[in-house]
């Protein structure tokens, strides 16, 4: 019997056979598998519009992104001290206005405001004038009362979707010259508040956040003395005679509690400079026609707490030469130092 065999020849690595035998293959699957196919197809058409559009916007939402606390601007008392604080608002959705606004502090007053001492001791002292002002120069206000935009920080959006815009409005804080107040430091809290809409009308405003910021301030020591508006006065009484008089006024102010001391370089008496071991001329020092011993440093003056006003406290003071006889010719001086500290 003869047998014949059939050799089916090999198909080439990707060629054009391994091509229809594949989409034979997938026509093969579908139609056995019409539900499978079917899946793939709904699960790419739905899929599709959610890249392809983007939504509607959301509802507007507002926020503090970041406002300083605390603020401080140290009080420069003989000038005008200034400083900034940013506000920056956040934003989300569709478009909107804001509205931001400052409380009085807790002075109560907006013109001005007022930082209250801060210690045991504060209720005795006067606070510290201060205010706060928008980028149009106006003082910065809260409701209730009828404010101008002037009177407010405020902007406005467009659509941000889910992306978080900000914007930021610049407050200055200033506080006034000659603001001659205690030694120490000074607080206020004034409450920031964030308002949705375009109009600075209450009634049309919807409130979105607070946010209470502290703003404080420092005053410097101040204990200053002079004699006759000099730091370094000169009493002159050229030729030296028993009984001579002169007059001037020793001045002084201080922000806290002070005591005035007074020395004598000579121990009470103009030593001879040309000859040092000449005899020496005795004189009297008066202050407020009181006589002072200079034999050694003594005590002018006192106050414990309240210090004084910003004017200078005036002590008016005489030096009257004393009697004396035959002395070495020469030039006769004594250097009194007042001194003034702090408690």
């Amino acid at each position: 019997m003869e047998q014949s065999s059939r050799t089916t020849p090999e198909k080439p690595l990707g060629g054009r056979n391994n091509r229809e035998e594949a989409r034979e293959t997938m026509k093969s699957f579908a139609a056995r598998h019409p539900m499978m196919a079917l899946a793939v197809a709904t699960l790419v058409f739905f899929c599709l519009p959610r890249v392809l559009f983007a939504g509607p916007p959301g509802p507007p939402r507002l926020e503090f992104v970041s406002i300083p606390s605390p603020v401080t601007v140290d009080n420069q008392i003989f000038s005008p001290a200034q400083g900034t604080m940013e506000v920056t608002i956040g934003h989300r959705g569709g478009p909107t206005g804001y509205v931001v606004t400052a409380s009085p502090g807790r002075s109560g007053s907006f013109d001005p405001r007022i930082m209250p001492f801060q210690g045991i001791l504060g209720v005795f002292f006067p606070g510290l004038d201060y205010n706060l002002y928008t980028p149009d120069n106006e003082i910065l206000r809260d409701f209730p009362g009828s404010l101008s935009r002037q009177e407010v920080l405020w902007g406005s959006f467009g659509n941000s979707g889910n992306t978080l815009s900000t914007q930021t409005r610049t407050v200055r804080v200033e506080i006034p010259s000659g603001q001659f107040v205690r030694r120490g430091a000074y607080q206020d809290r004034v409450v920031f508040s964030l308002y949705r809409g375009r109009s600075p009308r209450l009634e049309e405003l919807e409130l979105v956040a607070r946010r209470t910021v502290s703003v404080q301030s420092v005053t410097p020591t101040v204990a200053q003395i002079r004699i006759s508006g000099q730091d370094a006065y000169e009493m002159n009484f050229y030729q030296l005679s028993p009984g001579q008089r002169r007059s001037a006024v020793l001045e002084y102010r201080a922000n806290v509690g002070f005591r005035i001391e007074a020395a004598s370089q000579n121990g009470g008496v103009l030593a001879n400079q040309t000859v040092p071991s000449g005899e020496p001329i005795p004189y009297q020092l008066r202050l407020r026609g009181v006589p002072v011993n200079l034999s050694r440093p003594g005590l002018v003056e006192l106050n414990l707490i309240f210090g004084t006003s910003q004017e200078f406290e005036t002590i008016p003071l005489d030096v009257t030469i004393g009697s004396f006889g035959q002395v070495t010719p020469g030039r006769f001086e004594d250097v009194i130092t007042f001194t003034i500290s702090s408690f």
